[in-house]
Formats: structure tokens, sequence, C-alpha cells
């Protein structure tokens, strides 16, 4: 009887083990994209064997598997005659094409501005876009209007709803 005894305790043991132990399903977490790595204040350059070429800065980054995400965000880009930078409050880089949202800022060395709150600016077809308002400046020359298709290279603007203030000297 006393062998019967042991194994009724064993099994008694290796039950309240296994609901012990068995995991709770109220414990799972739902998968959410980590950052492969984060900075603070930080410039990012690229160099080629000439000049810098580009720099990245800003007060907050998460560089994820596809993208950027940054605050604080300015790029600078200083691959042709002129130098242009563009900032915003918050950016999204990914594929060359940056989205920017809140106070975006686009400088160029020549004295044009351009000003929205939000915008995308495709580096590699020299693009800026905006659904928003925007104000474009250069020297005492203003433009305001929505919806702008700004090409850089070509040095053409399109919009809707534009006034205009123009100097003639």
């Amino acid at each position: 009887m006393s062998i019967n005894i042991f194994f009724v305790l064993i099994l008694t043991l290796l039950v309240g083990m296994f609901g012990y132990f068995k995991p709770m399903q109220s414990d799972q977490m739902s998968v959410k994209e980590v950052p492969q790595f984060e900075l603070d204040k930080f410039v990012i350059y690229e160099i080629s064997p000439t000049k810098i070429d580009r720099f990245f800065e800003g007060e907050h980054g998460k560089r994820f598997a596809d993208r950027y995400e940054v605050s604080g965000a300015k790029f600078t880009k200083n691959d042709k005659a002129l130098i242009e930078s563009i900032r915003a409050n918050n950016a999204l880089y990914k594929d060359d094409v940056i989205s920017l949202e809140g106070n975006v800022h686009y400088v160029r060395d020549d004295g044009l501005q351009f000003r929205s709150n939000e915008g995308v600016y495709d580096q590699k077809h020299s693009l800026i876009t905006t659904d928003g308002s925007f104000t474009i400046t250069k020297n005492q020359n203003s433009i305001d209007g929505i919806n702008l298709y700004y090409d850089l290279k070509l040095d053409t603007v399109s919009a809707n709803e534009i006034r205009g203030s123009y100097q003639l000297n």
C-alpha cells in the first residue's frame, strides 16, 4: 500500500508543478516594432573624398530596418553648386524621401526659403511637395499658396490658390 501512496504523492506533485509553472495566456504581449538603435543629439555625416556631401542631425532619432524617425531634424545636402538644408519638428526618412511635419523650413544658399507645416522632400528627384499651405521667399519676393509641387532641378513651381509679391528693380 505504501508504494501506491508514493506514486499518488509523486503524481500530485507533478500535477501541482504543471499548474504552477504553466504559462498564463494573459501574460502574452502584443508584438511591437523595436528600433535597431536610438540616438540623442546626433550628427551623421556622408563624406566623399573631396567634401562632406550630406549631413543629418537631430534631437532624438530611431533607426528601424527600413527607415529613420527623427525629432528636431535637420538635413543638409552639399552635392551641387548650392548648399540646401531642410528642418522640421519631426521627420521620417525612407528611401531618399523625407516626410516632414511641424515647422518645415527649407533654405538654399542663394536666398530661397520655403516654409510650411508639413511637406515631402524627395532627394533623389529633387522635389518638394506639400498638401497644406506654404510660403516661398527669395530676397524681397514672396509667394503664398497651397498644394505645392516644386521641382528643384528645373526650378519650376506648381501650386493652387497662389498669392505673390514680386519686386522689380
